[in-house]
């Protein structure tokens, strides 16, 4: 097949379907995954579910694992407990653009990203949290070595993501890079190394869940 009949081919696929046309568009443009085209629409669409921010079920059930020195990464305007040390890529008092923490302030105590916490030595910290963090990273595991580096042997790495088996998730926030079951970043989280999967289990139904590790030396898995 030449080079020609080729493209030709692809023409005739993407004029069949114009969903597939509008993206292959903006992939030209480079557009996506940040800007979905205007014609493409979740076929799983999904609804925030109602919460009480007081009480929210996410930071409750993280914040057993906030215990010494720790940080919460991409706080946003709600860190998990108090004594968090709040990382985030908008600095203190900005205001947040997209998703859940459109038109709140941050209350960072450090503005960084989450993939560069260079401003930790290894080992440094008891623990590493973050809610609906992960998915907003090009390199998730980058973004994962550098959690496990940063935390102490015997430390807790534990992360609360989006739920993709309840709809599709990369659909619910312009800057969403990657989407996530449990089976999925359990995988992830055991081929990055440095860290043991200790359990996964559902935070909000049809929303969330959350995946706690377990800093490990060297070799000991």
């Amino acid at each position: 097949m030449t080079r020609g009949s080729l493209r030709r081919g692809v023409r005739a696929l993407l004029a069949r379907s114009p969903r597939l046309e509008a993206i292959a568009v903006a992939a030209r443009r480079g557009s996506l995954p940040r800007d979905a085209p205007s014609g493409t629409v979740p076929l799983r669409p999904l609804r925030p579910p109602p919460v009480d921010e007081d009480n929210h079920p996410e930071a409750l059930a993280l914040a057993p694992f906030c215990v010494g020195k720790g940080i919460d990464v991409g706080c946003g305007h709600r860190k998990v407990t108090p004594d968090c040390i709040g990382v985030d890529l908008l600095a203190a008092g900005e205001l947040g653009e997209h998703g859940v923490v459109s038109g709140q302030r941050s209350v960072a105590d450090l503005q960084a990203s989450g993939d560069d916490l260079h401003m930790f030595v290894d080992g440094e910290l008891d623990f590493v949290v973050s809610r609906h963090n992960l998915e907003h990273y090009v390199d998730v595991v980058r973004t994962l070595q550098e959690w496990a580096r940063v935390t102490r042997v015997g430390g807790i790495v534990a992360m609360i993501v989006p739920d993709e088996r309840a709809g599709d998730t990369i659909f619910l926030d312009p800057t969403h890079k990657h989407s996530f079951t449990p089976e999925s970043l359990a995988r992830l989280v055991s081929l990055v190394g440095g860290l043991e999967v200790v359990e996964t289990r559902v935070v909000t139904r049809r929303w969330s869940f959350m995946l706690v590790a377990r800093k490990v030396e060297s070799g000991a898995r």
